[in-house]
């Protein structure tokens, strides 16, 4: 009797979807390791625009726009440029919102009239464009 050495059908058809299973699993992987890497980008760029968002303040700090209630200094946040910036590459939509409060003058604060400002930046999750 001869040893016959052959591939059945049944033994087949286990190949492929075994290998069904560890493709779909790989692609999930890649697909999900995607999403981290445009989130992790959008928090770099979040904080990257910071700057660009606080550097304008640097003008309200002259002395002759200290008292005007135009400035965002001493608006407490309400004449602040709160334009959005958009990241046409990701569809994303960086806003920033600014809260301004007056420092106490006491002994660990001796200077007068300083502000601190506090920026918030907000944005939306990835969505592809269509």
């Amino acid at each position: 009797m001869a040893n016959k050495r052959a591939v059945t059908l049944l033994e087949i058809m286990i190949a492929f979807i075994l290998l069904a299973v560890v493709t779909g699993g790989l692609v999930n992987i890649f697909i999900s390791s995607q999403r981290w890497l445009i989130r992790a980008r959008s928090r770099m760029q979040g904080g990257e625009l910071g700057k660009r968002f606080l550097d304008p303040l640097q003008m309200g700090t002259r002395q002759d726009q200290w008292a005007a209630d135009t400035s965002c200094l001493t608006s407490n946040g309400s004449a602040c440029d709160t334009t959005a910036w958009i990241d046409h590459a990701t569809n994303i939509t960086y806003t920033p919102t600014y809260t301004v409060n007056a420092v106490a003058i006491d002994a660990q604060n001796p200077l007068g009239r300083l502000r601190r400002v506090r920026l918030g930046l907000t944005w939306g999750e990835y969505t592809p464009n269509p």
